[in-house]
């Protein structure tokens, strides 16, 4: 009898439940979450300086902080060179997982942002949300990461973790400014680690 009715009341809990389809394919609509924010090696001396880092503000807000130093307008008149390595299976970054190159860095910066660019420009209290930013040191005192998952990017891709290092070149093709993005590309319903 005690057996019947453990039957009965598991039955009746899992017929139920809600049944939720999550398939774990190795592409789709994804959640970006921003890991590591940091400059290249070697941009001490580039008119273009992206001084930015991740700061912990409480246990589940996280903010970019610092600086972006401009000693040259961010123009049209810059390329774009994006290089996306992609996390190994065994280990270690893959590069040259995604290439993308193309010409007019700040419009399509702009195009590309989304939403996140309003945030940026906000939050780094630069004058304008049009191209060209003006030459000059705009500072943070931080902005929650969050506010930069709001982007242009395709909605669906492979999931993963990937750095994507971003170059931005002159007329005669030298690198100007430099910045290195870690990200995770999750499924929708799961949570970071």
């Amino acid at each position: 009898m005690l057996i019947k009715k453990f039957g009965l009341i598991l039955f009746f809990s899992s017929s139920q439940s809600e049944n939720l389809f999550r398939p774990n394919l190795p592409a789709g609509e994804y959640r970006l979450v921003i890991d590591n924010v940091y400059p290249c090696e070697t941009t001490k001396n580039h008119p273009i300086q992206f001084n930015w880092y991740l700061s912990k503000k409480t246990s589940s807000i996280t903010e970019l902080k610092g600086n972006t130093t401009l000693l040259i307008p961010f123009d049209d008149t810059l390329t774009i060179d994006y290089n996306f390595a992609s996390w190994g299976s065994t280990g270690g970054w893959v590069p040259n997982a995604h290439i993308l190159k193309t010409k007019k860095a700040c419009s399509n910066v702009k195009h590309l942002s989304g939403n996140a660019w309003l945030n940026s420009m906000n939050g780094f209290n630069i004058p304008t949300y049009k191209c060209p930013i003006p030459a000059g040191t705009y500072i943070t005192s931080g902005i929650d990461k969050k506010k930069f998952e709001d982007m242009n990017f395709p909605k669906t891709y492979f999931y993963g973790k990937y750095k994507v290092v971003c170059r931005y070149k002159n007329l005669k093709n030298e690198v100007v400014g430099c910045v290195v993005v870690e990200v995770n590309l999750i499924r929708p319903w799961e949570t970071p680690i």
